[in-house]
């Protein structure tokens, strides 16, 4: 059943792509995002127990929609979205116990199958891990659970996409920038502020995402002291992410 938009605001907004926590009390994970296609057709995610107890855990991919915020949430158990990337991934393994201050790596594998559509499947990696507690006065065993959310983009090939700076504004103390992008696919990567006179990196924000669902994406970056010095803003994409695109553009 696909997924209405009723559905979907009833949904809990769980992370923006480029905020994802990665470290809590008992797991630490090695990776924000994941992604493949038919040339990485395989990635891994090293899962590191850090808790003092034993921990179970099991991994499965599940299926989200991406609000035109670029906000992504989790959809019902028993709803599947168009653009599901849980046909497209094997996990191995799919279940294992981490010792203290122990490790696994989990192994994802690009798998199409007949009848998928070329495109781009968003999803996320969702890791549940349990650790054994004190046994309460009823001698019944309680588990507290946690689960770590890590977003997965799979696409079937080569996506065409364009991107641009369709305005870069000076107000205040503060370079407010917008970018578009026009395609079948998402972007990731680097926004760098440069002094274009030296070539001096003054501001970099890694990890930025834009999405179909929202094409038009707002950034400020504070200039401080650099405020009247000669600027060129730039986009670069990470081609962990499946692409090599660069823009930018000077500010006057």
């Amino acid at each position: 059943m696909i997924k209405s938009s009723s559905t979907f605001r009833s949904c809990v907004l769980f992370v923006l792509l480029n905020s994802i926590v990665i470290d809590a009390y008992s797991i630490s994970i090695s990776a924000r995002r994941l992604y493949l296609d038919p040339k990485e057709n395989s990635t891994l995610i090293h899962v590191l127990n850090v808790d003092p107890l034993v921990q179970r855990c099991e991994v499965s991919i599940k299926d989200v929609v991406i609000n035109n915020k670029g906000q992504i949430a989790l959809v019902p158990a028993d709803e599947v979205t168009e653009n599901s990337a849980k046909p497209l991934v094997r996990l191995a393994p799919r279940r294992f116990t981490l010792g203290i201050k122990q490790h696994q790596m989990v192994k994802l594998l690009y798998r199409r199958k007949p009848g998928v559509k070329n495109g781009e499947y968003h999803g996320v990696l969702a890791i549940k891990c349990k650790e054994k507690s004190k046994t309460s006065e009823s001698n019944v065993t309680i588990d507290a659970a946690l689960v770590h959310n890590v977003p997965i983009i799979v696409r079937t090939g080569k996506l065409p996409i364009k991107a641009e700076f369709v305005s870069t504004v000076i107000k205040d103390n503060s370079l407010q920038v917008k970018l578009r992008i026009d395609g079948q696919r998402s972007l990731t990567g680097s926004l760098t502020l440069i002094n274009s006179a030296s070539g001096k990196v003054i501001i970099e924000k890694k990890n930025v995402s834009i999405y179909a669902q929202q094409p038009n994406k707002t950034l400020n970056l504070a200039l401080g002291e650099h405020r009247d010095v000669p600027l060129l803003i730039k986009f670069t994409e990470n081609s962990k992410f499946g692409g090599e695109l660069t823009i930018e553009q000077q500010i006057k």
